[in-house]
């Protein structure tokens, strides 16, 4: 074995050994709050950030045009969060 394949071997074992932060382990307090939580809202969505605070800071911005996204956006992520619940719903009463 050469070195490089020798120091990723003992790199993958380390890191395998580490422990693997979850979402319920005591350090997160909040229920639905882990590392992704924070990857999600703050790093992805952040071009949807910018885009809504363009409308409305923007030139020419228009208030009503504005808001009409916003809505969309709402209703849109209200929908398939919905029907996300409601499958995870059907999922369970008809698997366990």
């Amino acid at each position: 074995m050469t070195l490089a394949s020798t120091a990723l071997a003992a790199a993958s074992l380390a890191f395998a050994a580490a422990p693997v932060p979850l979402a319920s382990s005591p350090e997160y307090t909040l229920p639905f709050v882990g590392p992704g939580t924070y990857l999600i809202f703050g790093i992805v969505l952040a071009p949807v950030y910018a885009m809504v605070a363009a409308w409305f800071i923007g030139d020419p911005s228009d208030r009503d045009s504005g808001l009409l996204g916003v809505g969309y956006l709402a209703g849109l992520t209200t929908v398939l969060w919905g029907g996300l619940f409601v499958a995870t719903l059907v999922i369970g009463a008809v698997f366990f």
